[in-house]
């Protein structure tokens, strides 16, 4: 099968994929009890969005934090109550844990508890598919939601 069929084929699959499940957390609640939901969860996607506050005072808020250059932060797009859409592969539930600021600092990750003090909640999306085709869904989420913060595409494009 060529590239391009392959690609169809792919684009025909995430046309139909459905999650299998979702959680959602805010950052009020229990980071362990969320974290334990989703030790078993590889494929996903996770969309993270500010709630109240203002997307603009966001946006420039992480813009100085990253001029510090004291963690690696992600792309810059446009001011967004929609901050971040991400995938995994290998455990949700870790790279959340970097976006919310327990990572290392040479991750590329919103680190929100380093620059972030408002509201925002977490919705996670477990899918039973391939990885390409979760790549096909998150970009045509993060298309659709036009997140402030995160490069679109795969690690390898």
């Amino acid at each position: 099968m060529s590239y391009i069929d392959r690609l169809i084929s792919n684009c025909e699959e995430a046309k139909k994929a459905k999650s299998i499940n979702e959680f959602i957390f805010d950052n009020t609640g229990e980071f362990d009890k969320f974290f334990s939901e989703l030790k078993h969860i590889d494929t996903a996607i996770y969309i993270i969005e500010q709630i109240g506050g203002d997307p603009q005072k966001t946006f420039e808020k992480l813009l100085s934090y990253k001029k510090t250059r004291e963690r690696s932060c992600p792309a810059m797009n446009a001011p967004s109550k929609i901050m971040y859409v991400g995938s995994s592969t290998t455990g949700v539930g870790k790279r959340l844990k970097q976006h919310i600021g327990e990572g290392h600092k040479g991750t590329y990750a919103l680190h929100l508890s380093h620059w972030f003090d408002g509201k925002y909640v977490i919705t996670v999306k477990q899918y039973n598919i391939a990885r390409e085709v979760l790549q096909i869904i998150e970009d045509n989420i993060s298309d659709k939601l036009s997140p402030a913060f995160g490069k679109q595409g795969g690690n390898n494009k």
